[in-house]
């Protein structure tokens, strides 16, 4: 569980009680995961025609901040 998760918590028990929840969540955590593989693989799908579209650049940038967003995601839900 990365630190992350408690960070800016101020409460002891707030804590403790979000630690709980990551841990008896495994089975959640390991399907969202999953997700976001999922996810990350079929964004790569691009048709030829967004090949000729002028905001080539954009669908690029745009698609390289999704990956980064879903891999945060599932760094987030490792142990």
């Amino acid at each position: 569980m990365k630190t992350t998760w408690t960070a800016g918590v101020e409460d002891e028990q707030r804590k403790v009680d979000i630690k709980s929840a990551f841990k008896s969540a495994t089975v959640v955590r390991k399907r969202l995961k999953e997700i976001c593989e999922a996810k990350t693989v079929s964004s790569f799908n691009t048709s030829k025609e967004q090949y000729d579209t002028p905001n080539w650049t954009y669908l690029q940038a745009d698609m390289v901040g999704y990956h980064r967003a879903l891999k945060e995601i599932s760094s987030l839900l490792d142990n």
